[in-house]
């Protein structure tokens, strides 16, 4: 006869002896002692405890033969039962303990960041992301294969503590990335992998992106690809955005040659030599009501903050969006794919960035504002 799937395991099988011990031993003292002191099962069950556990309190105690013989059955049983059992709890949590160690246990996290793959520049990337305040309060999830004494470095250098864990194994397979539980994520990165050649490395970064968008359609997902000709093929596969290794810094090398204090402002901008001065908040309602140039003169006025740009987010776009209900052949169209159930969701639309617009643009239909924070005086 097989056995249930919860009885497979040694911890069930005893903690089902020991409630068996309980029950025996409460029936078994109540019943022979009803003519001695006429105990209820409720004391003969607190009897049966205090025995089994060794604890021995003395405050109940048989007085018939029988009961006495009780004890001894339940005394003998206690000792290997209950110890076999703290013995067998004490593994559990030693093991368990060691595959989160080794990174073979599924993250139960929520509003986590993820970052999967690794190479010489993932630090530099968890440290931006400090820095601009995406971990406060947030668990970083490491996706890789490092061995275990290169995941201690990388711990000891983050120096998160509980808030970041480790998921080990290769991102291209959907079971690790299913383990990382990117359907409860906040951000997801997907670095390209050291060691590899580039057109290996860009293929595992598109099964990562692909397990990721089939368990989570609208978690924002950033990618890092080698070869520029496979970033649309990310985009096709649903990232958010795909940046190639060496573009920026190829351009960055380029404005250097014409003028060396371009490399100096970029690295104050963004926080290369000291803090980060680049900043992004909502536009309020307040701010809406302006135009470009008001809320330029009302931010330098205030606090010396310079802004740079608008933003209009990243959001759905659906059928409903692009549609004129009040034209008959828009409303069809619409009526039709509501009544097949079809979804009518097309995607994600921006984000649009608006540099140095003119002062009189308005702000009603931007949501926020990037700017650069004061600087400390030389």
């Amino acid at each position: 006869m097989k056995l249930p799937a919860w009885l497979s395991s040694t911890t069930a099988k005893l903690v089902l002896c020991i409630a068996l011990v309980l029950a025996a031993g409460s029936l078994g003292f109540s019943w022979f002692e009803r003519e001695g002191r006429g105990e209820d099962i409720f004391t003969a069950l607190w009897w049966t405890v205090v025995t089994l556990t060794t604890v021995g309190y003395g405050d109940v105690v048989p007085v018939t033969t029988g009961g006495r013989l009780m004890g001894l059955l339940v005394m003998v049983s206690g000792i290997g039962l209950v110890s076999t059992l703290t013995g067998n709890l004490a593994s559990l949590l030693v093991e368990r303990k060691a595959q989160k160690r080794k990174g073979l246990l599924a993250v139960k996290k929520v509003g986590h960041i993820v970052v999967m793959g690794w190479n010489g520049f993932a630090l530099d990337l968890v440290k931006g992301m400090d820095e601009a305040g995406l971990l406060k309060d947030r668990a970083l999830v490491l996706v890789n294969s490092l061995p275990p004494e290169a995941r201690d470095q990388v711990a000891y250098q983050l120096a998160l503590g509980d808030r970041l864990e480790f998921v080990w194994g290769s991102i291209a397979q959907e079971n690790v990335v299913h383990r990382a539980r990117p359907q409860a994520a906040k951000v997801v990165y997907v670095l390209s992998q050291e060691g590899l050649e580039p057109k290996e490395a860009d293929q595992q970064t598109l099964y990562a992106a692909l397990a990721v968008r089939e368990q989570n359609k609208d978690v924002p997902l950033y990618c890092e690809v080698v070869l520029a000709e496979n970033r649309k093929h990310l985009l096709r596969a649903g990232a958010t955005e795909a940046l190639i290794r060496g573009e920026i810094a190829s351009r960055v090398l380029g404005l250097m040659g014409s003028n060396q204090s371009v490399w100096a402002f970029l690295q104050g901008l963004l926080g290369l030599r000291g803090k980060n001065l680049l900043e992004f908040r909502s536009l309020s309602a307040e701010d809406k009501a302006h135009t470009w140039g008001g809320l330029t003169s009302a931010m330098r006025g205030s606090d010396g903050s310079l802004p740079l740009a608008l933003c209009q987010v990243s959001r759905a776009l659906a059928l409903d969006d692009i549609l004129d209900e009040g034209q008959a052949l828009d409303s069809f169209i619409l009526e039709l794919f509501q009544n097949s159930g079809r979804d009518t969701r097309l995607g994600q639309q921006g984000p649009r960035v608006l540099i140095n617009p003119p002062d009189a643009e308005p702000l009603a239909a931007y949501d926020a504002v990037l700017y650069i924070k004061p600087g400390a005086a030389q």
